[in-house]
């Protein structure tokens, strides 16, 4: 299966220890110096799915934007080693985008991500090649941290290329990211308004419940929540992918309107392996999530390569 993954790319700087800013601050007050592990790895949601729809032998190409620097420069080569398709546009103006990852001792993550990124500029040439490329993929993938800047380019740049998607036939798939993704868009016909009809919706089921206007930040999720949830979403989205954490399991269904359910259980991983674990139970089920196809709607053609 052939996708077209659209979201932002990012040089990762990962703090590999607990970090127990709490208690540092407490105890020496005043500046805070903590001398840690750390590590530079490829990030960003475009590159975390594609690199999880590789390894699960689908074909994702990767239509993003990078900055003529060292960080760009490390993310070409992930991808090209990685045998990741991808075409990416060269901000001569713009950085590379880049984040600093670490995790709390209760296990929240703990995020600095840079603004006025490459990401934010997305070269209109990339958008144009892209949506000339649209009639041989099997999905575009778009990542809801795409568009939560309106006053960036590469708003209406992926905007350009998920209508040109939908318009084509081809199943645009949608991730509810980040969490907070209600903030931007108060429901799903206001996202399908702005990039087209959206076949598959993919979110973690608290995020998908503040969409839908459910539920509170404090609830117990439940399975029974899940199936309420994706009941809703079924009648906006052909199919849908919802996870939750439960204990020390997380899980995953896969719904659609012709009945399939399909069911995940996985051990929630240690804290680092948690970068881009719920793009690879996704996967999982890709081929299911992209096949889901309503009674009369056309599939699309297989394809050249970008």
């Amino acid at each position: 299966m052939k996708v077209l993954v659209l979201g932002d790319l990012c040089l990762d700087t990962v703090v590999e220890d607990e970090l127990a800013l709490d208690s540092v601050m407490a105890r020496d007050g005043g500046d805070l110096s903590l001398w840690t592990p750390m590590a530079d790895v490829p990030g960003g949601t475009s590159y975390h799915f594609a690199a999880a729809a590789g390894r699960h032998g689908h074909t994702p190409v990767v239509v993003g934007a990078i900055g003529a620097d060292v960080a760009g420069r490390a993310i070409t080569e992930a991808l090209t080693d990685g045998a990741i398709g991808h075409r990416l546009a060269v901000d001569e103006r713009r950085p590379t985008g880049r984040a600093i990852i670490g995790y709390g001792t209760t296990g929240a993550r703990i995020m600095f991500a840079s603004r006025g990124a490459a990401n934010e500029g997305l070269s209109g040439t990339a958008v144009r090649e892209a949506v000339e490329a649209l009639p041989g993929f099997d999905a575009v993938w778009v990542s809801g941290l795409s568009l939560t800047r309106k006053g960036t380019p590469t708003y209406a740049s992926v905007r350009e290329i998920a209508a040109g998607a939908a318009a084509g036939g081809v199943r645009l798939l949608f991730d509810v990211v980040p969490h907070e993704f209600h903030r931007h868009f108060s429901d799903v016909p206001s996202i399908a308004a702005e990039v087209g009809p959206i076949h598959g919706l993919v979110s973690e089921l608290p995020s998908a419940r503040r969409l839908l206007g459910l539920g509170d930040a404090g609830e117990t999720l439940t399975e029974r929540l899940l199936d309420e949830t994706a009941e809703l979403l079924l009648e906006q989205v052909t199919a849908t992918v919802l996870r939750y954490r439960s204990g020390s399991a997380y899980r995953q269904s896969v719904r659609t309107r012709d009945g399939l359910v399909k069911d995940l259980e996985r051990p929630i991983p240690e804290r680092l392996g948690l970068r881009g674990y719920g793009d690879t139970m996704t996967c999982e089920v890709l081929s299911e999530l992209v096949g889901a196809v309503p009674e009369g709607e056309p599939i699309s053609g297989k394809v050249e390569s970008l």
